[in-house]
């Protein structure tokens, strides 16, 4: 299967003649190695990305992107293709208070990258004829202390009633809006983007040098290069857990020093801008990953929380 596996990849890429060349004259595992270099390249991603549209991200498995705007009140919906398609523009959406949420019963709407995790019609008639559950916390949120739930995507009183011109941490639509949405939506492949005064536009360098160093990180994993995973975080870094960078360096030379032979795979790759109150370029990267060693197997979804700056990503949170 590894086998099958890289000569279709080389065959579709934009290097292939090189590989092809390559493999001519040192054979297949001469093949791997230059692929993973040029994973790790900006140039490669440069090229990859030259006609892709990624002002709001880069999403390899998504379908649809929701983009909340607190200060506007306003919620655009895209659609995610190489071009990005704007499919609905919804105005007069009603948030919580200003300013990230931080506690229960701060009356906030949290800023940040969420899945929608459930679609339900609401048993109380207030919340109108069906709602979307977000996912906050979510793994940043948590590991920074944040607390609260049930912030949803729902709609209006179905009595007609009016509306409280201030949710207490909810997005909330009238009900055509929300009924309209649900059928342009398959949620289950969707995120929302929540941002206080809009969310600033990614360039394509940006994503270029995120990817490039995610296998770059990959790749010092993979070799038990200590230093070089170790220099990936932040000095700041805390894990889902509320594991510290000091004790997760510790934790991870032990594992490194065993020299394990392992194989490591990403894919289905979403990289979404994070929202926060700082201005900082902070970003959401969430893959999927397999991950094989003689000691441990795990098959699953994972999460890091990376800032961008000076022309490489620092790991704050991990899950």
């Amino acid at each position: 299967m590894k086998k099958i596996f890289l000569i279709v990849f080389v065959s579709i890429s934009l290097y292939a003649s090189m590989a092809v060349d390559i493999y001519r004259q040192s054979g297949l595992n001469a093949v791997e190695k230059y692929i993973k270099e040029q994973l790790q390249s900006t140039s490669y991603w440069d090229e990859k990305l030259k006609s892709k549209d990624v002002s709001y991200g880069y999403y390899e498995n998504l379908d649809s992107l929701l983009i909340a705007d607190k200060q506007a009140k306003k919620l655009s919906v895209y659609r995610i293709k190489d071009s990005l398609e704007l499919i609905a523009k919804y105005e007069d959406v009603i948030v919580g208070a200003d300013g990230d949420k931080f506690k229960e019963g701060d009356l906030k709407t949290p800023l940040g990258v969420y899945l929608l995790k459930k679609r339900f019609k609401p048993s109380d008639q207030f919340y109108g004829p069906l709602a979307f559950v977000l996912s906050y916390p979510n793994t940043f949120d948590k590991a920074q202390g944040k607390n609260g739930h049930g912030i949803w995507i729902h709609g209006s009183p179905l009595d007609g009633s009016a509306r409280d011109p201030m949710s207490k941490g909810c997005i909330v639509l009238d009900n055509d809006t929300i009924e309209l949405l649900d059928q342009n939506l398959n949620y289950k492949k969707s995120i929302i983007l929540v941002s206080e005064d809009g969310v600033k536009k990614v360039e394509k360098s940006e994503i270029s040098i995120i990817l490039s160093e995610l296998f770059r990180w990959q790749n010092a994993w993979q070799k038990s290069d200590i230093k070089s995973y170790i220099d990936f975080y932040d000095d700041s870094f805390i894990r889902y857990d509320g594991m510290k960078k000091r004790n997760f360096t510790r934790m991870k030379e032990i594992i490194f020093a065993r020299k394990q032979k392992k194989e490591i795979i990403f894919k289905n790759i979403n990289i979404s801008p994070y929202p926060n109150v700082e201005g900082r370029r902070l970003f959401k990267v969430a893959f999927y990953e397999i991950y094989k060693s003689k000691r441990y197997k795990f098959k699953g979804n994972k999460e890091l929380l990376v800032e961008l700056k000076d022309g490489s990503i620092k790991i704050k949170i991990e899950r």
